[in-house]
């Protein structure tokens, strides 16, 4: 995998806030550092523009049964159309629709963002091996702070990949982080965010389930 260095996120706190749960929620989570572009560049984000985005984890909740050392999951989003900026109160918005997220499993450990995506490996080399999981987006929205730092947040529903084996009625799908803009972080050509983030399942399930194929049992009740 191509070593890009990783800058530091300065929303912290945001994020963290992003991320709280209720504590009647089960939660399994990976986190995920990678790059993302929108065609036609952002800002601004014109109606129409897609937005994609190709990641890697750097870390895999012990429930997901991955070992990070010697398999590696990716992840590729596309199809997020945007429906244009809205600035409020110094903050831009960004809403998108559509939108696919896709999580891969392989032992090549091969992925490469390379720079003007798409291109020879990008998204390939995030997009091979098995099929881990599969999810579309039902919201999206990117929001820009002052300094062109922000967040993200989106939910989805789950439609198949190895780590569901069917409906989970149960289940809440999030992908959420911050991100820093081509001015303030070390980010491929091409790409204009970098970001830092987290997909999280979270379920109502019993304390003291210890296997992701138990908690995809009781997940698919």
């Amino acid at each position: 995998m191509t070593k890009w260095k990783m800058t530091s996120v300065v929303l912290t706190g945001l994020l963290a806030g992003l991320l709280a749960l209720p504590v009647v929620a089960q939660t399994a989570q990976i986190d995920y550092v990678g790059f993302g572009f929108e065609t036609g560049g952002i800002l601004p984000s014109n109606p129409g523009d897609e937005l994609v985005i190709e990641a890697v984890a750097g870390n895999a909740d012990t429930k997901f049964a991955v070992d990070l050392g010697v398999t590696e999951l990716t992840f590729h989003v596309s199809g997020l159309v945007s429906a244009g900026q809205v600035v409020s109160g110094g903050v831009t918005s960004i809403n998108y629709t559509g939108g696919m997220l896709e999580i891969y499993r392989d032992g090549a450990k091969n992925a490469d963002w390379g720079i003007n995506p798409p291109n020879p490996s990008a998204p390939s080399t995030f997009t091979d091996g098995t099929l881990f999981f599969q999810g579309e987006f039902t919201n999206f929205t990117l929001y820009f702070a002052s300094g062109g730092y922000g967040s993200f947040v989106g939910d989805l529903n789950g439609l198949g990949g190895d780590m569901i084996d069917g409906s989970c009625s149960n289940c809440v799908y999030t992908w959420s982080g911050a991100f820093s803009p081509e001015s303030g972080a070390q980010i491929p050509t091409g790409y204009n965010l970098q970001i830092d983030g987290v997909f999280q399942i979270d379920s109502t399930v019993d304390d003291e389930v210890t296997s992701w194929g138990s908690v995809k049992a009781l997940f698919n009740d």
